[in-house]
């Protein structure tokens, strides 16, 4: 399977599309715990603005069941695998031009879904914050600093206390958490901004040419005034 199939494409998918991937992602798959596509596009949010760019190989088990669960769905043919995962991976590069292109617009997938009636729109976010969590466990020491950081922890905050994972200990309820919600948008906003800077310079030092190696009858470049295949080039 190509690494290209429809890596490029910034193409908003259609409702069809949608159903297409959430039919298979909850219904045709196999999976015991796959992510819904709320939780999927708040995992792909946190791997777009987070500290690391993550090769799909190792983020895309993720999408079929916790790490260290080893699920894998089963696919009707190697067709059908291209699609899905070319639907998965055109999600991700529609939410990474919006993040470069119109950040200011930006809303996560429950913002923009229109739900049967109040108690599914909040399993909705709440799915979506489990997604953004994921995500972050994906490389989670890379996230330190970010929690570390007063203005930063109050985001992951406010994503954790939204999911639900801490009604228990904060005494919240439903509406409670689902009012954490609203500040979602405006916090993966600071995310981004965040880690912009380290996302930066790591994007230039890939830029930057390797220096080439001297040449075995150079001078070492180390100073010693011999050559490269007497010194340092042993």
């Amino acid at each position: 399977m190509s690494d290209n199939f429809h890596y490029n494409s910034t193409a908003e998918l259609t409702t069809q599309e949608y159903e297409e991937l959430e039919d298979f992602l909850l219904r045709e798959s196999e999976l015991k715990h796959p992510m819904n596509l709320d939780a999927l596009d708040g995992f792909l949010t946190a791997l777009i603005i987070g500290p690391d760019t993550i090769a799909r190989d190792e983020w895309l088990p993720y999408v079929w069941g916790s790490a260290g669960s080893a699920e894998a769905p089963v696919f009707q043919s190697g067709r059908q695998e291209e699609r899905i995962v070319g639907l998965i991976v055109r999600m991700m590069n529609v939410l990474a031009h919006q993040f470069e292109e119109s950040p200011a617009d930006y809303a996560p997938l429950p913002n923009l879904t229109t739900f049967d009636n109040d108690e599914a729109q909040r399993h909705a976010a709440r799915s979506w914050c489990l997604g953004f969590i994921e995500g972050v466990n994906v490389r989670p020491a890379s996230w330190q600093p970010l929690l570390r950081d007063e203005k930063g922890s109050k985001t992951i905050f406010a994503i954790s206390a939204a999911s639900g994972l801490l009604r228990d200990k904060l005494g919240l309820d439903e509406e409670k958490e689902y009012e954490l919600w609203k500040l979602i948008p405006e916090a993966v906003l600071e995310i981004r901004s965040f880690w912009m800077p380290a996302r930066n310079q790591a994007a230039e030092s890939a830029k930057q040419p390797k220096a080439e190696d001297p040449g075995r009858n150079d001078l070492c470049p180390c100073g010693s005034g011999l050559k490269y295949k007497k010194c340092c080039g042993k």
